[in-house]
């Protein structure tokens, strides 16, 4: 299997005009805020969604809130069983109603993804050759990353 780094780099190559458009948004925005551009590649379909960091959770189904902590639980070691037993414990009716609603849908990521998200890109923002928030969706997991955009908009 490749190296995700790899991947992702041939992705940005994939979609190098949807960077470009990116890219030069996000240069023209002078602090970084919930409105700092990131670009979604739709691998499925090959298509891409340009837009601010706000719009991430209506481009992307995810857990309600109630199951985070169920997926940490799981994502450190624990049984379904037991996780399950334990968020059913701590957060009663509210957990079993999160979780028969994820059930019917197929959420590709949780709130704390969300949130790993927005750091990311607001460690991007920052950087001294600002770098723009990538982000992979594929059919069952969504990949973050960032993308410099010095190659994209050279001064001269």
């Amino acid at each position: 299997m490749e190296n995700l780094s790899d991947v992702h780099q041939a992705l940005v190559e994939e979609y190098r005009e949807s960077m470009v458009i990116a890219a030069g948004k996000l240069l023209a925005q002078p602090s970084w805020t919930l409105e700092a551009t990131v670009v979604l590649m739709h691998l499925h379909s090959g298509g891409v969604t340009i837009g601010p960091e706000r719009s991430l959770p209506l481009w992307l189904e995810h857990l309600p809130p109630e199951l985070d902590a169920f997926v940490r639980l799981q994502d450190q070691g624990m049984s379904f069983e037991e996780a399950y037993a334990q968020c059913l414990a701590e957060q009663g009716e509210e957990f079993v109603d999160a979780f028969d609603a994820a059930k019917r849908g197929k959420p590709l990521v949780t709130h704390d993804n969300l949130a790993e998200f927005t750091a990311l890109s607001q460690k991007g923002f920052a950087r001294e050759s600002r770098e723009l928030l990538a982000l992979a969706k594929w059919p069952d997991h969504v990949t973050g990353f960032l993308v410099s955009c010095e190659p994209f908009h050279r001064p001269g």
